[in-house]
């Protein structure tokens, strides 16, 4: 069956693999489609052959790091990707693969990727006809762009933003200012060495009125010497704890002038005169709709953080088939993926990134038609209402999911052991470059916030007793609040808890419910603190398990939407023991809030949860490394010593430890050790 995928080489892991209940081959191409598959086989031979992919854990200086993943970018996008393989896929489907290959291979090549795809999306959503030029000279690699809105004093708090951008009606053209350090443009991915251009996001005033956040495409440097223009400082961050190939860099103005073109003006515009049309009258929806390029970035960085975490568990889980330690007195050591504790520190995190997988393409499905393919006649009620909800989703998904990969990413580390600590393992450099997960593209706590606030209205309007009817559907459910929150827990046995339709309405109960309690917690600290402490102190156990719940929801209904399209039904079943472990898993979480409720009610329960997690570890325990097969990365672009497919654990350590650079020869400084000791 399919020769695009060969079997793995015999070795330590057939152990497991012989035991698994599904066809990993059969599984992956559910995952991927057999066209995608074929694809990334024929990419990994172009990237293979070219050694500027190749790494083999030596250390870089800065320079060399910035070097390196700017001639990978470089590489990667020189590649035809439409000549490059028989497969049928379009070359927006090769893009998006590509993409993702590269965030296994190369984080921050593919970081960097991104950095300027905000560029040219910002451009392509809020520019318009005048604006194409720079996209054109972007993909003749004329210019170079990045995107500009967090400031040194200012990041989740887009109206906090300080750079000014004042209209000079007699000229035509735009000032742009940085009033102090404070208000300097920061973070900016490739903006630090490469960038000659940038979106930039000003508060616009003009004849002193003050206009809102608006866009700006600003050339700052010369593309011809990669100089900054005179009223333009442009600084680098310098090293961070990883990403370090990216030059993330510091931007500030001093009175500098652009022509009036440069304003992106797809939902508003300046006349010559001076007088600002504005084409969308409500200043919320514009807000929406302006940030539809951060959207977009946000589904990029959702998608990455399932490639880190799918690393970190297939090194993880294929080191724990091979380790062996203790066993009965009577018999040999057994695989640590044997204990129990071990099965429940690794697989919930598994199912982690099954549902992470299937979800991050069912958002990149939705923005594509929502912004990237829009016209500029689309509706803007309709769009700006999508909008929110995408916005509420993105916001949940890379705040909650991203936790859960963090959370993951630290275990697997530990749970390979002191050989996992090993630069060669590759768990660490993994979890270095996914730290910035937690901090870029939005705050996770603060970002979170979004999603209880756009429920939180919808909670008002089924107390008014309206319907709800959202663009994307997920929260229609809100309208049967009334029904769901009078059920509770009629599961008697792990198998019944187990089902997918308990576990979906175990959450569609909990998300009423606490929809519920945080709009009467909202509305009594309003009485006494006002609306904004009201909000911030309504946070801790009402407002974000709202969020976190709400998308443990729409993530499990989205997963079993698709088990419901596999037509084998061993992939199907695996795939519904991933479901029910997830779903039981998180569940386990909200049992304070599902007593409270009243949903649950004695010890029975709890019982029940904890017995269904560990039966349902010990279910997936034998499928564990077929599940990672299925989506693991090949040996080339996994890099570690103790995940390569073969299993050879032992025999890659030894040649890594014996093949370092220095491993078996003394120090330089071996006469000072002498000297020391001699003097003692």
């Amino acid at each position: 069956m399919l020769p695009v995928l060969p079997d793995f080489p015999a070795g330590p892991l057939d152990f497991y693999r012989k035991r698994a209940s599904f066809d990993w081959k059969k599984l992956k191409t559910f995952i991927e489609t057999e066209e995608v598959v074929k694809f990334q086989n024929d990419l990994l031979k172009v990237l293979q052959a070219n050694p500027v992919f190749h790494d083999d854990h030596t250390h870089q200086t800065l320079d060399e790091q910035r070097h390196k993943t700017l001639q990978r970018a470089f590489s990667i996008a020189d590649v035809d990707l439409s000549s490059i393989s028989t497969s049928k896929l379009n070359l927006s489907q090769r893009q998006l693969e590509t993409l993702r290959t590269m965030a296994q291979l190369s984080p921050e090549s593919c970081a960097k990727r991104i950095a300027g795809e905000l560029f040219t999306n910002a451009l392509a959503i809020q520019g318009t006809e005048k604006h194409r030029k720079f996209i054109h000279d972007i993909e003749t690699r004329k210019i170079h762009g990045c995107l500009c809105m967090t400031e040194i004093g200012h990041g989740s708090y887009t109206n906090g933003m300080r750079t000014t951008a004042t209209y000079d009606k007699d000229k035509r053209e735009f000032v742009l200012d940085t009033p102090d350090f404070q208000a300097a443009k920061c973070w900016a991915g490739c903006l630090g060495k490469v960038s000659t251009h940038a979106v930039v996001y000003a508060q616009l005033y003009i004849d002193g009125m003050h206009y809102g956040l608006q866009g700006f495409v600003v050339p700052i440097r010369d593309p011809k010497t990669l100089l900054p223009f005179v009223g333009v400082t442009v600084a680098d961050m310098g090293e961070k704890i990883g990403l370090n190939g990216i030059d993330n860099g510091v931007l500030i103005f001093d009175k500098y002038r652009i022509p009036a073109d440069c304003y992106l003006n797809k939902y508003g515009d300046i006349t010559p005169e001076g007088d600002y049309i504005n084409y969308i009258k409500d200043a919320q929806e514009k807000q929406t709709i302006i940030m539809g390029s951060i959207f977009v970035a946000r589904i990029g960085v959702i998608g990455a953080m399932e490639c880190y975490g799918t690393k970190a568990l297939t090194i993880a889980i294929r080191y724990a088939a091979v380790r062996r330690q203790f066993g009965p007195s009577d018999g040999e050591e057994v695989p640590i993926l044997e204990y129990q504790s071990h099965q429940h520190r690794l697989l919930p995190y598994l199912s982690v990134m099954y549902v992470a997988r299937f979800f991050s393409s069912y958002l990149s499905e939705i923005i594509e038609g929502l912004f990237l393919d829009s016209s500029p006649k689309q509706n803007a009620e309709s769009l700006s209402a999508a909008a929110a909800e995408l916005h509420a989703l993105c916001s949940a998904s890379k705040s909650v999911l991203g936790w859960m990969v963090r959370d993951a990413i630290q275990e697997c580390r530990e749970a390979c052991g002191g050989h996992g600590y090993l630069k060669v393992a590759g768990i660490g450099h993994i979890r270095d470059d996914f730290d910035a997960v937690s901090t870029y593209d939005g705050e996770n706590h603060v970002l979170i916030q979004q999603t209880s606030n756009w429920l939180v209205k919808l909670w008002s309007r089924v107390e008014a007793g309206g319907q709800i009817s959202t663009p994307l559907q997920t929260a229609n459910f809100l309208s049967d609040a009334s029904r769901i929150l009078k059920l509770k827990l009629n599961a008697t046995s792990v198998e019944k808890i187990s089902q997918p339709e308990d576990i979906l309405q175990a959450y569609q109960w909990l998300v009423c419910y606490l929809a519920k309690q945080t709009k009467a917690k909202l509305a009594t600290l309003t009485q006494t603190q006002g609306p904004f402490w009201a909000r911030s102190n309504t946070q801790v156990f009402y407002a974000k398990s709202l969020s976190t719940a709400f998308l443990h929801y729409v993530a499990l209904r989205h997963l079993l939407t698709k088990i419901d399209a596999a037509a084998n039904t061993e992939v199907k079943n695996v795939l519904l023991k991933l479901f029910s472990l997830y779903g039981v898993w998180t569940l386990e979480k909200f049992l304070p809030t599902l007593y409270q409720g009243g949903y649950v009610q004695g010890p029975e329960a709890t019982s029940l949860v904890h017995e269904a997690i560990l039966a349902l570890c010990h279910d997936v325990k034998d499928d564990a490394v077929s599940l990672v097969d299925a989506m693991a990365p090949p040996d080339f672009i996994l890099n570690s010593v103790l995940g390569a497919s073969d299993g050879q654990v032992y025999q890659r350590l030894k040649s890594a430890i014996f093949m370092a650079p220095g491993a078996l020869g003394r120090p330089s400084w071996w006469r000072e050790v002498v000297t020391l000791k001699n003097k003692l």
